[in-house]
């Protein structure tokens, strides 16, 4: 298993065709900087099994994004793990040391719901 960070991770060299379809899958490419990154998660699953096979691996992870602190952690680490639906896919959610320490996402001003409309209050 690899773990990748989805907001900038490198692979190797790929056939033409093999690149437009990870732009097509949701991957941005940074020339200047020579990574990827993931601008769009319709065809994560797709895009899993592409890089997957690319990286010649069974299966690619990502690194998840806590919404309180920012910081990227593997989900290996949480206790949730395999209980979660969105395990080792790219998205946003609260890591092992937040959770540990307490910390509300009320803290968060993107957490605390501001600049949302709030349908159920």
């Amino acid at each position: 298993m690899t773990a990748l960070n989805k907001k900038a991770f490198k692979l190797p060299r790929v056939e033409k065709d093999t690149f437009i379809m990870l732009l097509r899958l949701g991957l941005e490419y940074n020339r200047e900087r020579g990574v990827f990154s993931i601008s769009s998660y319709n065809n994560i699953e797709k895009l899993v099994d592409l890089l997957s096979g690319i990286l010649n691996v069974d299966r690619v992870t990502f690194l998840q994004s806590c919404i309180i602190c920012g910081g990227d952690f593997p989900c290996q680490d949480c206790k949730y793990y395999e209980h979660c639906p969105t395990r080792d896919l790219p998205f946003h959610c609260v890591c092992p040391r937040c959770l540990k320490e307490g910390k509300n996402s009320q803290k968060s001003p993107k957490a605390a719901g501001q600049g949302t409309l709030d349908l159920f209050g």
